[in-house]
């Protein structure tokens, strides 16, 4: 499970579950892999008085739980691993219910809460008996994942740009334990079809940040986003130390930039990073030439991207 990276503060004002959408009490930010959707959370994690930051929990349900929906890895690796009993109305209690002294900030990807396999509608094990509504694309329940506390925004990134910096980090021996890549774990889909129910069902659409810009022009992305979500923004979320290392030590190899960054600069080339860490921009690196394989990935995922895109900074 993601650790509060601060523990709890005696003096921290107490945060109570809240029926307004300009000052929720648990924010959470839908993502895809390499969408430098780490670099926001590294941000709030700037304030520690303020918030408990989860990492990802729902990953260890859609991979490692007895009701687990991505077969990455083995029956038996799955039953071994501390993760096996944490079913999804678990992993979505601690992410859902307010903190007795802070508010919650959690990063998570939209594939973790999604079977693309199951009609919509569909429901995980762990909530059987627990009604829905047919165009849940979700297995939470609409009841339980669209509780007015809750403030649900997205995080999207190119394709080009997303796919092969994650493809580098599967392969055989890699340290993040994923030995192949599997397109399936893109997410671009699953982020649309959330974005779309949620939309449909609370009639407004959600706040959607592109990657891109926020590494243009952190200062002023990131201060609309705070005012999307009722909180100040503070010109230090932009800059943080290495106390964030011990933070996502659950995923290990996965966020090796964020780690060693202290801060996010202006936007670079790249594709091989995460979190980018301040510097001076630099020329333009020309894009490599992709594989059949990948190549086919990122133009599976455009319309996804670009669909989600037309909505970007709107809110």
């Amino acid at each position: 499970m993601s650790p509060d990276a601060s523990g709890l503060s005696e003096s921290a004002p107490a945060v109570k579950a809240s029926s307004s959408s300009d000052r929720p009490a648990t924010i959470i930010l839908w993502s895809h892999p390499r969408s430098c959707s780490t670099m926001v959370e590294c941000m709030f994690l700037t304030r520690p008085d303020e918030f408990h930051v989860l990492h990802e929990p729902m990953g260890e349900s859609w991979y490692y739980s007895k009701e687990r929906v991505h077969k990455r890895f083995s029956q038996e690796t799955c039953e071994e691993s501390e993760h096996w009993d944490y079913t999804y109305d678990k992993a979505w209690k601690d992410v859902s219910t307010p903190h007795p002294t802070k508010r919650v900030f959690s990063k998570d990807m939209a594939s973790y809460i999604t079977d693309l396999s199951k009609p919509l509608g569909s429901v995980a094990p762990s909530y059987e008996g627990t009604s829905t509504t047919a165009n849940n694309p979700t297995v939470i329940p609409t009841s339980a994942l669209l509780q007015p506390h809750i403030k649900h925004t997205f995080l999207i990134r190119h394709p080009r740009r997303a796919v092969p910096s994650y493809a580098r980090l599967c392969y055989p021996g890699a340290k993040t334990g994923f030995d192949y890549f599997d397109p399936s774990e893109m997410g671009y889909k699953e982020s649309r079809r959330l974005f779309d129910f949620i939309r449909e069902e609370t009639g407004e659409a959600p706040l959607v940040v592109e990657a891109e810009k926020l590494l243009e022009d952190p200062k002023k992305v990131v201060s609309e986003y705070c005012a999307a979500v009722g909180i100040d923004f503070r010109e230090d979320m932009l800059e943080w130390n290495s106390a964030t290392r011990d933070h996502f030590a659950k995923w290990k190899g996965w966020h090796e930039d964020a780690e060693k960054s202290t801060g996010v600069g202006r936007r670079s080339e790249s594709t091989s990073t995460d979190a980018e860490p301040a510097k001076a921009p630099t020329k333009p690196k020309e894009d490599k030439p992709l594989s059949d394989d990948l190549l086919k990935t990122v133009e599976d995922n455009l319309d996804d991207y670009e669909y989600l895109r037309s909505f970007a900074n709107r809110s």
